[in-house]
C-alpha cells in the first residue's frame, strides 16, 4: 500500500532542493501531491538542502587570521626562532640581524618589558612605533585576511601593548618597519645595544 507525501520544489543556489513533508502539512497551492512509491528513492534519501559552497578565498582568509592571531606557532611567546612573518616586507638576507636582535633585546621572551615600561616585546619597541606600524602593516594584510577581519585586528592590536601580541605580529612589525622602504631601511630603530648585531 503506498504512502501519499508532498514534495516542495525550490530553486536554491542554482539547484533543484526537494524536501517531503507529510499531506497533512501541505500548506499552500505551490505544493504537489504524489504518490511516495513514484518518487525515486534517492530524491527522498536527499531531501535536504546542500550544504552552502565555501568561497575560496574567504576560506584562505579565515586560515590566515587563525594562522596569525590563535594558531600555537603564534602563541608560542618564548625562544629565537625563524621569523613566522614572511610577507611582502621579509627579507631573507637580514633574517640572520633580526635574531640577534631577538636575542639581544628580550632573549626571545616576546612578552618581555623593560624596566621603566617604555619599550616591550620581542623587539623592545615604543608605544608609538608599535601603533605607528599597525598603520603601516594594514594595505598587505587586507589583501592576506580580508579588509574587515584586517582592520579589526589593527585597531585590537593598537589597543594591546606590544608585549602581549602573538609572535607573527610581532615579527611582521619588526619586518615591516625594517624594510619599509628598502631592505635595512629601518634598522634604525635597533642601532646599538648591548652588543652589535
Amino acid at each position: 500500500m503506498s504512502r501519499s507525501m508532498v514534495v516542495r520544489v525550490a530553486l536554491a543556489a542554482g539547484a533543484l532542493i526537494f524536501a517531503t513533508t507529510s499531506t497533512a502539512h501541505a500548506e499552500s497551492s505551490t505544493e504537489i501531491s504524489v504518490d511516495e512509491s513514484t518518487v525515486p528513492a534517492q530524491i527522498v534519501a536527499d531531501a535536504t538542502p546542500a550544504a552552502t559552497p565555501v568561497n575560496p578565498i574567504e576560506l584562505r582568509q579565515a586560515d590566515f587570521a587563525h594562522y596569525t592571531l590563535s594558531s600555537p606557532e603564534t602563541l608560542d611567546m618564548v625562544g629565537v626562532q625563524p621569523s613566522l612573518y614572511q610577507g611582502k616586507y621579509f627579507r631573507k638576507s637580514i633574517e640572520t640581524k633580526r635574531q640577534c636582535i631577538v636575542k639581544r633585546e628580550s632573549e626571545g621572551h616576546y612578552f618581555s618589558v623593560n624596566p621603566t615600561g617604555s619599550y616591550r616585546g620581542a623587539y623592545q619597541v615604543s608605544a608609538a612605533l608599535a601603533k605607528g606600524a599597525t598603520w603601516m602593516m594594514l594595505p598587505e594584510h587586507e589583501r592576506l585576511m580580508g579588509s574587515s577581519k584586517a582592520r579589526t585586528t589593527m585597531e585590537q592590536l593598537r589597543a594591546t601593548p606590544f608585549n602581549a601580541w602573538p609572535r607573527y605580529w610581532q615579527d611582521a612589525l619588526f619586518s615591516t618597519v625594517a624594510n619599509w622602504g628598502h631592505t635595512g631601511a629601518g634598522l634604525k630603530h635597533w642601532a646599538g645595544g648591548r652588543w652589535h648585531c
